[in-house]
């Protein structure tokens, strides 16, 4: 079975959303991801036109929309450059459903980094803060890996199990995993202590 691409994960959750949603892709393009494609420096608009023309504001949604639309049907390249700014418009579980699929493409766990505050010019070490614990997302992935644990419950896997089966399975322990390693960065990082296993989980504490 071909394999997704990157910009076809992208496209499907974003249709995934506007089916389940009253997103149309006209308020996507212009009030989502034109305003995000800007604060990236990924696009310009001409807001004295847009702003004081009505004729001008409909065509630049017009063409804004086409655009989009275009992409989103596989009838013009989905720019690369546009992938974070595009996943940051969508709904966070979206966005986490994206990013766990496009870990996985890379071979990779999706491990979100906690996010710290720091004053300005503070000693990185001596200035550690609290980071919110998330344990019981831990417990939740847990309950969810036993709930979809079918091939397990014979004591063994062996090729009658049902793949299906299977695949819910592993994707429930992959969750499970991101989980924890979530939780152990977030416990080093607000306590300021080394998180063991370093170069197991590949894991650089330093940075977002």
């Amino acid at each position: 079975m071909k394999q997704k691409t990157e910009d076809q994960v992208v496209i499907e959750y974003t249709r995934r959303w506007f089916e389940n949603s009253r997103e149309s892709i006209e308020s996507f393009s212009t009030t989502l991801l034109i305003p995000a494609l800007e604060d990236a420096g990924l696009a310009e608009v001409d807001h004295d036109s847009v702003e004081n023309s009505v004729e001008a504001f409909k065509r630049w949604r017009r063409a804004a929309s086409m655009r989009v639309g275009r992409i989103i049907r596989g009838q013009k390249p989905f720019p690369l450059a546009w992938k974070w700014a595009w996943i940051s418009c969508l709904p966070h579980d979206y966005q986490v459903e994206i990013r766990r699929e496009l870990m996985a493409m890379a071979g990779s766990f999706y491990v979100p980094l906690p996010r710290i505050g720091m004053a300005p010019g503070a000693d990185p070490v001596a200035a550690v803060e609290a980071v919110k614990a998330t344990l019981h997302r831990v417990s939740q992935e847990f309950g969810e890996l036993q709930a979809h644990s079918q091939p397990a419950h014979d004591g063994r896997y062996d090729v009658n199990d049902d793949p299906l089966e299977v695949d819910r399975m592993m994707k429930e322990a992959g969750d499970l995993v991101e989980a924890l390693l979530g939780e152990m960065t977030a416990l080093s990082r607000g306590t300021g202590r080394p998180m063991p296993r370093m170069r197991m989980i590949a894991i650089e504490i330093g940075g977002e």
